[in-house]
Formats: structure tokens, sequence, C-alpha cells
């Protein structure tokens, strides 16, 4: 397929599991009525509080309401699903999980989020990830109606050697699942999609969290999709929602072809004295 018509889905998750997969089934049904041919949803789709609290709510392959819900999705309207996340045991921690649903409702790729959000910028914005999540370590993949896709999540968004290695494993769309704080999305969300999109030369798809969740947590929103130029193409409004885009390769391709900044990336090497 030259071109493809991706959703990306802007929700308000809280503590109530099934209230945010009612939701989230209720937002996946308006993108088919806009005729997506792949859904993604945001960080934490289906369960947001605490970090510990995930604790409580931790799925499994097999079980998982959440991945049940999604996998069965998929199925009944072929469709492929980038899940978000969603909490996996991982001993006494848990991981955060994005899974890619196929057309037939397969899991077809699992990237646990590798980097986590360990930061302090004040008494009233102080996270630590680590505490309760166990951090990936792998980069993946997965092929998407006859496109190389890439997956990250969220506070990985920081760290342009990911998206590189991607770009450069083949990644023509690069999906950035997140709960973006409103105090660092404020100022940096933005910034840093089309960074990476004009990085790469890829479109990035970005379904994000949006309002406030519960009296600490608040999420940025703004969810959009990029072109590899830098464009946005849609952008959420500050309300759960729907964005659609059609992605063009053929376009994507022209554009790497007049500015092949992929074919000129060079290894660096210190000099020693």
């Amino acid at each position: 397929m030259n071109t493809i018509r991706i959703a990306a889905l802007q929700m308000c998750s809280r503590q109530n599991r099934d209230d945010n997969l009612r939701q989230a089934r209720t937002l996946m049904e308006e993108a088919l009525s806009k005729g997506a041919q792949l859904i993604a949803l945001p960080e934490n789709f289906s369960f947001l509080n605490r970090e510990g609290d995930k604790l409580s709510v931790v799925e499994d392959l097999q079980h998982g309401p959440s991945v049940q819900m999604l996998g069965a999705f998929a199925r009944t309207h072929g469709v492929i699903i980038v899940g978000g996340s969603v909490p996996l045991r991982a001993g006494g921690k848990v991981t955060n999980t994005c899974l890619v649903f196929s057309a037939a409702g397969e899991i077809i790729a699992r990237y646990d989020k590798i980097h986590l959000f360990d930061i302090s910028l004040d008494e009233a914005h102080a996270f630590q990830e680590s505490r309760h999540i166990a951090p990936g370590s792998a980069l993946v993949t997965f092929e998407g109606y006859g496109h190389k896709m890439g997956l990250s999540i969220c506070y990985d968004l920081r760290f342009p050697e990911l998206f590189r290695r991607l770009a450069v494993q083949g990644a023509r769309v690069l999906f950035v699942p997140s709960a973006f704080t409103w105090r660092t999305g404020s100022y940096h969300w933005e910034v840093l999609l089309r960074a990476r999109a004009i990085e790469n030369l890829c479109y990035v798809v970005a379904p994000a969290q949006q309002g406030r969740h519960n009296n600490r947590r608040e999420s940025f929103g703004h969810t959009m999709i990029i072109d590899p130029w830098g464009q946005i193409l849609t952008q959420a409004p500050d309300r759960p929602g729907v964005v659609v885009a059609e992605l063009d390769f053929s376009y994507q391709q022209q554009t790497r072809q007049r500015l092949p900044c992929l074919d000129h990336v060079r290894v660096l090497h210190d000099r020693q004295t």
C-alpha cells in the first residue's frame, strides 16, 4: 500500500479499568467510521493512577481484559491496533508494554518501555517509574500493510538515538504513545515530536493522554500525526477524541530522495590524544 489511513486516539484514562476500556472501544469505533486502517492508543490507556497501583491491575498475554479487548476488536473489524501500553507482570514489578495486534487479532509485536521517567522538577512534579516498572532493553519494529514501523513509549521521545536506530533498521513510521505531563508537554512535546520526524524523515504518530486523571496527575494531550518534513498533519483539541491522517509513502520516498540525510549518517570516533 502506498497510503495508509491511521487514527490516533486521545483519552483521559483514570483508575477504573472497565470505564477506560469502554472509552477506548467507543473511540476505536469512531476511528473506524473515519476509515482508519490502523488505530493507535495512548500510553496507560487501560489504567492511569499512581504507578504503584499498576500492580493491582497487572495483565497477562492470555487472559488480560485489555489484551483480550484489543485482540477481539482487531479481529472483528480487520484493523491493526497499536495498543498504547498495558502493565504486564515482571517479577515483583510490571513492564509498561505496547502490544501490536494484526488484523487477525494476533499479537505481532511487543515493546517494553526502555527509558523510565525518573524525574523531580519540583515537589508537585516528581515521578519514579523505576520503583515499580522494569525497563525493556530491545528495539522493536513490525510490518504494517507492507511497511516497517517502530515502537516507543512517552519518555523514550527524549532519546533521539533510539529513533535513529529504528529508522536505520527501516522504520517508515514511528509510534509514540504517551502520557506527557502538562508541565513538560507544554514546553517540549511538539518540538521533540517534530524533531524526531525531521531527523529521521519518518511519519510520527503520537496518541496521548489529556486532562486531569486524579488530584496529582494532569496530562498535556495534543495528540498529533506529523509527516517526514515535520509538518503537523492533524492535532487533537483539548478533549478525548480521534484524529485521522493519511500517510503517503510515495511522498515520504520523494522527500528522502531530495534530502537523503539518512544516507549521510557517519559513525564517529573519539580521537585519542
